[in-house]
């Protein structure tokens, strides 16, 4: 079976793949999300999930730290976290055509 191709979407239907992820799946990794969604790169959509300022977006997301062992259990280190906190709102029609 030959490898998954990114698939061919625009940023906001990638940042609705990766909100839904993270409904399901609360203080996911950079890792755990790219993963799961598909995006290509995860770390362009996440800064501009954050945006106000691009049409679809606006979703409030919050980082942490996990640990996480790594040589064979010996060290820990520190890994990125991200949480959905919520999505966009929809803004009213300030004009309306009567």
């Amino acid at each position: 079976m030959a490898p998954s191709k990114p698939q061919e979407d625009n940023r906001p239907q990638q940042a609705v793949r990766v909100a839904d992820f993270l409904e399901k799946h609360p203080a996911s990794t950079l890792k755990e999300i790219d993963a799961a969604c598909d995006t290509g790169c995860i770390s362009k959509v996440l800064s501009d999930m954050k945006r106000t300022d691009l049409y679809g977006m606006g979703y409030g997301l919050a980082s942490d730290w996990r640990q996480v062992p790594c040589a064979g259990g010996t060290h820990v280190r520190k890994v990125r976290t991200y949480t959905l906190l919520h999505r966009p709102r929809a803004q009213p029609d300030l004009f309306t055509t009567a």
